[in-house]
């Protein structure tokens, strides 16, 4: 079974898992807060552009809550549907929010399970989509007691992303909680250069229809620019493709806003389909308000319980109040508290911070070659004072990113330094650490190589045990080299490439090595036909060869707005409908998403095993 046909069978089987998540047409909660309605469409047009083109429907649901008061206005949120998924996705989260006093608004993005017209990855018939679901809201020939200035977008992964992009363009958008989502398309899927050649398959064939079971219906453009990346054709093409689906793209649009939206984001470390190095570009030009948290897991793990309704839930606990501050006007301290928090990979600590960059400082590793040897030693001070010329081979690998398997454990992959072979790569290691570095930021590799169009380089950070050999994972960094984007523009002569680290927190401990592997090949990454078979560093007194790794001096506490809060609040269910609490009566909602998520999980691993 190759991974395409396994990725078949898993839509197939979210397929079954939707069916069971047909609710009622409507029904009334049993404490009389709200109603819900499973049989509406939002409508909106085939072509946005075109406002002659023929109407559709996006399926939808609809929680509108109960007032005495015929003149009760409430907040509205609107969530978009994930990738692959429906309109019931966040039935169990809208449930609690419609408790606290909001109308909530949920549809099935087009061209996914039987919505009308085509998949277009984000385009601009998807943010035309949500701007057409506040329309329909606010029309009132619908009668819904939604209160115009008070309207916010949320969604996971797919649904993250527009409604990032609709926020920042419709004015009328006052606050987006965006989860597991993007905020450069291109550099997300094409990090370094180099698909990302395992999570696109996942995106492609989860798209795809499957008769008689799932009705999704993809633009040809989806495979199309697959293909340019892969065989890297047409690149400023894909690019420009790419820009009009990526929320940075309209960073200077909503700053020009004299009222910008409120930015709730959320992320996970080991997310390595929309990783956070984009979304700290995009926060870090950002004029209004935002948060950031970044939590453990692979995409879309940190959000999932919630969406099985998990009270309990740090992000869904900060989405609330971040709509309750924003949307309701309530003081909560949200806005008050640190607007950046991290999980740390290999510790149960969640820390805060002012600042998107945290360092303190920027340590300096070198890479010292040993003559004869795949590698040396990571040294701060400099005393390489040799020409040397090492390679390696491209064809196989030490080791991988791992894809959801690797990344799914919260430290990620193991290696044992005693297993691999170092002929296939170089291998640098610090001394002994009396002291643990705490990395929170983007580490970096600058190498000089013998330039080759097509040559391919991975960078993995681990922290080794000496007395074990066991090393743990850090971070990983493709970079793929092409003369059309400038690199090898003299082929044969030593030129530095760049290899960005992926955005992580790790606590390197003391008793360890920090250990640095380059490698030719990952099998996760797309390699292209034309890659040379053997790759070249060129280490020399004049071509310093470094890693650059940002640390904390110090670890930081946790400033939890929701723990802060909850001194003050009470129990009393105000006017606005808001009763206090994150409480639910818990009815509703498919379990589909993180079912699916964990078969998926099981499956690949032993797939992966068996290869």
């Amino acid at each position: 079974m190759n991974l395409r046909q396994f990725t078949k069978g898993l839509v197939a089987l979210l397929c079954v898992f939707q069916i069971h998540s047909i609710q009622a047409a409507e029904r009334i909660s049993p404490n009389n807060l709200w109603i819900y309605n499973d049989d509406i469409g939002v409508p909106t047009l085939t072509d946005p552009s075109d406002p002659s083109s023929d109407v559709i429907y996006l399926p939808a649901n609809i929680f509108v809550p109960t007032s005495a008061d015929p003149d009760a206005r409430f907040p509205a949120i609107i969530f978009i549907s994930s990738w692959a998924l429906n309109e019931h996705e966040y039935s169990s989260q809208a449930e609690i929010l419609a408790e606290k006093g909001y109308v909530v608004l949920s549809y099935t993005s087009r061209g996914f399970n039987g919505s009308p017209g085509l998949i277009t990855t984000g385009g601009v018939e998807d943010t035309a989509d949500a701007s057409a679901a506040i329309d329909y809201l606010l029309d009132s020939a619908n009668q819904y007691p939604v209160n115009a200035n008070a309207i916010g977008l949320s969604g996971v992964s797919y649904g993250a992303g527009i409604s990032l992009m609709t926020g920042f363009q419709d004015e009328r958008v006052k606050a987006i909680v965006a989860m597991s989502g993007w905020a450069d398309l291109v550099d997300s899927l094409w990090a370094g250069f180099t698909p990302n050649y395992s999570w696109l398959e996942l995106l492609i064939f989860s798209s795809q229809p499957v008769p008689f079971l799932i009705r999704n219906n993809p633009s040809p453009e989806i495979d199309a620019n697959y293909n340019n990346m892969k065989i890297h054709e047409n690149v400023e093409d894909t690019k420009i493709w790419g820009a009009i689906r990526s929320p940075i793209s309209y960073i200077d649009l909503v700053n020009s806003r004299e009222q910008k939206p409120a930015v709730y984001i959320a992320n996970n470390l080991h997310d390595y389909l929309f990783q956070p190095d984009g979304l700290f570009r995009m926060l870090s030009q950002y004029d209004g308000e935002w948060r950031l948290d970044l939590s453990r897991g692979v995409h879309a793990s940190g959000e999932a319980g919630g969406l099985l309704g998990n009270e309990d839930h740090v992000i869904w606990l900060n989405t609330a109040m971040w709509f309750d501050h924003y949307l309701k006007g309530i003081d909560n301290g949200i806005n008050n508290s640190k607007p950046f928090s991290t999980k740390v990979l290999n510790t149960a600590k969640r820390e805060s911070y002012d600042s998107l960059n945290p360092e303190n400082e920027v340590k300096i590793f070198n890479l010292i070659p040993e003559s004869g040897a795949q590698g040396g030693q990571l040294s701060e001070a400099y005393t390489n004072t040799v020409d040397l010329d090492v390679s390696f081979s491209t064809v196989e690998q030490i080791t991988y990113s791992g894809w959801i398997t690797g990344a799914l454990a919260h430290t990620g992959r193991t290696l044992n330094i005693n297993d691999i072979n170092q002929e296939l790569g170089l291998v640098f290691t610090t001394g002994i650490l009396d002291a643990p570095l705490r990395l929170r930021g983007e580490a970096r590799v600058n190498l000089p190589i013998i330039a080759q169009d097509k040559a391919q380089y991975f960078g993995y950070l681990f922290y080794l045990n000496p007395q074990t050999g066991i090393a743990n994972w850090v971070g990983h960094a493709p970079f793929s080299c092409h003369t059309s984007e400038g690199c090898a523009s003299e082929p044969g002569q030593v030129e530095e490439i760049v290899l960005d680290f992926y955005w992580t927190s790790v606590d390197i401990p003391a008793g360890s090595q920090l250990m640095l592997v380059i490698d030719g090949k990952d099998a996760d990454y797309w390699r292209y036909a034309a890659t040379p078979e053997t790759n070249t560093v060129a280490f020399s007194a004049t071509a310093q060869a470094t890693l650059s790794l940002p640390v904390v001096w110090e670890n930081t506490q946790y400033d939890d707005p929701v723990a802060a809060y909850e001194d003050q609040i009470s129990s009393a269910r105000g006017a606005d409908g808001d009763n206090g609490s994150f409480q639910s009566s818990g009815a509703g909602g498919s379990t589909a998403p993180t079912l699916l998520l964990t078969l998926s999980l099981l499956a690949i691993r032993r797939l992966k095993r068996t290869r």
